[in-house]
């Protein structure tokens, strides 16, 4: 149960940062910003607002605390890496501040300690269960109504790519973007509920409609490396619960039963990695030196290499490759360093709660670099660096907590 010591704050407002990212992730994403600011829709202006403002707040008194050394130090050196690579490939200005708002922006949110945790962690996971539900629903009439909403909503965004997309695809476009994306939204939300609801309410009883939602959702973007993820989740979540591991075979038979998972099992009928891996070695066989250490070849620089086959972009969709190409073997060791070692080390040095939190943690780590997301400088960097900013101070305040209790 939540301590009585911090009770007093569950009904104070949440976090001012936390508030704006949620406006700029869920309410004005990418696809509505296309509608009403066509030259600069990348550029979510809202979740970078809250990131500044978790920034001024973590700089506030103009005097770093120890622990925020390290993550400051190598956000100094991404940046000075990231300009030393754009003036290297000779990219604009305006070239330089999409990265840089879409890259680097987010990046202080996930290290933000929040000053109202115990509202502020209940309101994300809340609004994520909304938008998970909103997502599964409107993907479910949209296959009922062939595929009309989605496309409409696309073209009103003037997004003729999206639109063909969805139009040649059966999988899970929605309005916040692409299948896997959302995937990406159904774990994060599913290993949050089960964390939250262990840990802090201690009561799972509700946890069966978020596991509906999740496999539902999770089979309908059609993502193999997802469904792996989510199915493997539920076993170690819910393993020790007959209650909870019957119900969980019976939506799965129901659901294999029904063609829930046609699409899917389809998917893992060919490539593993939907043929990137096979592009990589083609490519690759070239002898083109792709990657430098101390800088990269600039943003967007995928797409130059278009000449060696069409689809050569794909073979650099995973991140770790596309960072190194972009912008160095250096930048790509601190940033993963910076967005994956380093919270998994504070999770741990966190001791309660650490199994459950740096399982859920590294599934999501998992499926984020399987696909381009925190590659594109738009949203998905930022709703990682939210998911882990959540999941750092749930970790923090669960140890609090257990500290308090112990008292």
């Amino acid at each position: 149960m939540i301590g009585r010591k911090h009770r007093n704050k569950i009904n104070g407002k949440i976090d001012q940062g936390i508030f704006w990212v949620l406006i700029g992730l869920f309410v004005v994403p990418i696809f509505v910003r296309e509608m009403v600011l066509p030259d600069f829709y990348q550029l979510s202006i809202f979740a970078a607002l809250g990131c500044f403002l978790a920034l001024y707040t973590t700089l506030k008194g103009g005097k770093l605390r120890k622990r925020h050394f390290i993550p400051y130090a190598i956000i100094t050196f991404l940046i000075i890496i990231l300009v030393l690579s754009e003036i290297h490939a000779g990219r604009t200005v305006k070239g330089f501040i999409r990265v840089f708002f879409g890259l680097i922006m987010p990046l202080p949110l996930l290290y933000y300690e929040m000053y109202n945790p115990q509202k502020t962690i209940r309101t994300v996971l809340s609004v994520f269960k909304l938008v998970s539900c909103i997502v599964v629903f409107l993907g479910i009439i949209d296959m009922l109504t062939g595929r009309q909403l989605i496309i409409y909503y696309y073209n009103l965004a003037h997004d003729s790519n999206y639109a063909d997309m969805a139009s040649a695809s059966i999988r899970l476009y929605s309005y916040i973007g692409h299948p896997l994306y959302n995937a990406e939204l159904f774990l994060m939300t599913f290993g949050l509920n089960f964390t939250y609801t262990e840990f802090i309410e201690k009561d799972h009883k509700q946890d069966k409609w978020i596991i509906l939602i999740t496999m539902v959702g999770v089979a309908m973007t059609a993502s193999k490396s997802a469904i792996a993820i989510f199915l493997a989740l539920l076993i170690l979540f819910y393993m020790k619960s007959i209650k909870y591991t019957i119900f969980s075979l019976a939506v799965l038979a129901i659901g294999y039963f029904n063609g829930v998972f046609d699409l899917v099992i389809q998917r893992f009928g060919g490539s593993l990695t939907s043929g990137r891996a096979e592009v990589w070695s083609r490519i690759n066989s070239t002898g083109i030196q792709f990657f430098h250490f101390f800088w990269g070849n600039g943003s967007d620089s995928k797409y130059k290499y278009a000449y060696l086959e069409e689809w050569a972009r794909a073979a650099f969709e995973y991140p770790y490759r596309l960072y190194a190409l972009e912008f160095g073997i250096l930048f790509t060791v601190l940033i993963f360093l910076f967005l994956f070692v380093i919270p998994e080390i504070r999770i741990i040095k966190n001791r309660t709660g650490m199994m459950w939190i740096s399982v859920m943690f590294l599934a999501v780590v998992a499926h984020v670099n399987m696909y381009n997301g925190i590659g594109t400088y738009s949203d998905p960097m930022y709703l990682f660096c939210l998911f882990g900013c959540i999941t750092l101070n749930l970790s923090t305040y669960i140890r609090r907590e257990d500290i308090d209790g112990n008292e």
